[in-house]
């Protein structure tokens, strides 16, 4: 289904090196949440790595305050040519993955995936939304092998 994806990454920071593999794992973490989704579409996404900074001044395009702080979606307005552009911060992704104990890789799976849900107009609009929607990013990391980030059973 997504093997009509293709995800252009381009490092607009400087602060952090990338580490080996990362880009790769960013595209698998596209491929995944779109097949989850079902999609089955010929696309692209941009996927623009930076900083706190440049994050901050995307900040006006988040479609809400429950948007993940470390990665912003901005869909496409071309239509079907391409979804859109996720800007994820690697200093923001480093920062929380520091703060939660886990891997970096871990970090910019759950940005890639929880961006490409919000490229697909899935939002944390309210609490039952974003109970539900974690499920599906806990489904899609642990089709990739990384175990969810919280308990989703009580959901």
């Amino acid at each position: 289904m997504a093997s009509n994806l293709k995800v252009i990454i381009d490092n607009n920071q400087s602060k952090i090196k990338i580490p080996s593999g990362t880009r790769m794992l960013v595209r698998r973490s596209c491929h995944a949440a779109l097949l989850h989704e079902l999609y089955d579409k010929q696309t692209t996404i941009s996927v623009t790595f930076t900083d706190n900074e440049i994050l901050n001044a995307h900040s006006a395009q988040r479609a809400s305050n429950f948007e993940a702080p470390e990665v912003i979606a901005i869909p496409s307005q071309d239509g079907e040519e391409s979804l859109g552009e996720l800007i994820i911060s690697i200093e923001r992704v480093l920062e929380l993955t520091k703060v939660y104990d886990r891997p970096f890789e871990m970090g910019m799976v759950y940005a890639s995936v929880h961006g490409v849900f919000n490229l697909l107009g899935r939002y944390y609009t309210d609490q039952n939304k974003k109970n539900a929607l974690m499920k599906e990013e806990a489904a899609v990391m642990g089709q990739m092998g990384f175990p969810p980030l919280a308990d989703y059973s009580s959901f």
